[in-house]
C-alpha cells in the first residue's frame, strides 16, 4: 500500500493506493491515527486508487472515525470505486463513515 500525504487548504489529504490489507492497515494506522488524536484535524482519504479493503482495514477506518469524533475533527473518505462503495454499504459502514463521491467537490463543500 502506498500512502501519499498532501495539504489542500485546511485539509490533510492522504491518497491511498493499492490494497488496504493487514500490512496496509498498519501503515495507515501509523499515518492516520496520530493526526486525528493530536486535536481537531480535517483529514480526507482519497480512495480513488484503492484496490480493496480487508476487515483489518475497516477496523482502522472505524478507529479513525472514533478518534476524530473524540477530538472534534473531520474525516472524509472520497472517491471509492463503485465496488468498494457497495461493500461499505453492505457492511453498513456508510452509516458510520462519511463517504463522498469525489475529493474536489467534498473539500469545496466542507469549506
Amino acid at each position: 500500500m502506498q500512502i501519499t500525504p498532501s495539504t489542500r487548504g485546511s485539509w490533510t489529504v492522504l491518497t491511498l493506493a493499492g490494497k488496504l490489507d493487514n500490512a496496509g492497515s498498519e501503515e495507515l494506522r501509523a499515518e492516520l491515527l496520530p493526526r486525528l488524536s493530536s486535536g481537531p484535524a480535517s483529514v480526507a482519504l482519497d480512495c480513488s486508487a484503492l484496490d480493496y479493503v480487508t476487515s483489518s482495514g475497516f477496523r482502522v477506518l472505524l478507529q479513525a472515525e472514533k478518534e476524530q469524533r473524540k477530538h472534534g475533527g473531520r474525516l472524509l473518505l472520497a472517491g471509492l470505486t463503485p465496488a468498494l462503495r457497495n461493500f461499505f454499504e453492505i457492511a453498513g459502514l456508510h452509516t458510520v463513515l462519511h463517504l463522498v463521491p469525489d475529493l474536489d467537490s467534498a473539500l469545496a463543500a466542507e469549506r
